[in-house]
């Protein structure tokens, strides 16, 4: 069972929510790609919609910068590609969704527009999931109610894969993983990064059945316990800096699959 200690601290996190902003700057690392062929005479740069879903993250809550988070930051860097001439945006993350949310969300028209003309999907999703275990059992939490509701997690991402196929049968989808928010205050508790662990790993199962979308790992950027200059001010959302280091992880698993795929061809 976890220690007393972990439970004041996650109801403090849970009540203190979102809460003013931390400012902190991060040169984003400069992605190479040097070797690449150059583009016959007949190509012309594609327009790319890029399409956002998920929770809070997406939305780039704890970015006070005018960047809008990594999903904003992944859309400043494709649009420095040669192969690509504007990139289109519709950011539909919202603060405190879950799973659940995010499945009824998929069923606005607006939203079902959007993603049937979407070039490529950032998601991420399955934080909220996660503390709502941690609000529901603040006084007996162990292993077995996160596991249990793991399952449900499961259930409704695959769901989710499912409704975006049914619209999207073509779009690349970048999954974004879990980190541990709490690394920086509570490194005695190893036994949350197991369970971060196991619905990392999960998640990673289902996108990779999918065929056509990749899971981003970066739960290892933020599981340093000497420094949180990665975090918001409310010690659970990325700041500034923590949105480039994930930006960088998307835009590289983006550009793994040549940008001109996107491209048309004269």
């Amino acid at each position: 069972m976890f220690c007393k200690s972990f439970l004041i601290c996650s109801l403090f996190f849970l009540l203190t929510g979102c809460s003013s902003e931390q400012s902190a700057k991060h040169a984003s690392k400069t992605v190479s790609l040097m070797g690449k062929a150059e583009p016959s005479e007949a190509f012309v740069p594609a327009t790319i919609n890029l399409v956002g879903i998920g929770d809070s993250l997406t939305r780039g809550l704890g970015d006070e910068s005018d960047h809008g988070g990594y999903f904003g930051m992944v859309k400043e860097m494709l649009e420095q590609q040669d192969e690509i001439k504007e990139v289109l945006i519709d950011n539909y993350g919202v603060i405190g969704y879950k799973t659940s949310n995010l499945q009824n969300k998929l069923s606005e028209e607006d939203v079902m527009a959007s993603i049937k003309e979407a070039d490529i999907i950032l998601m991420t999703i399955g934080g909220n999931d996660l503390m709502g275990v941690v609000r529901n059992h603040l006084f007996s939490l162990d292993f077995e109610p996160f596991r249990k509701e793991q399952k449900h997690f499961e259930n409704r991402m695959r769901d989710i894969f499912t409704e975006i196929r049914e619209l999207n049968s073509s779009a690349y989808i970048v999954y974004v993983g879990l980190y541990n928010p709490f690394t920086y205050m509570l490194s005695e508790l190893p036994e949350l990064d197991t369970i971060i662990d196991e619905w990392n790993r999960a998640s990673q199962q289902i996108v990779s059945k999918d065929g056509n979308a990749v899971f981003v790992k970066v739960d290892h950027l933020f599981s340093s316990v000497d420094d949180d200059t990665l975090l918001y001010k409310d010690k659970f959302h990325p700041n500034e800096n923590g949105y480039s280091i994930i930006a960088d992880q998307v835009f590289e698993a983006i550009i793994e699959s040549p940008l001109d795929r996107f491209a048309n061809q004269q």
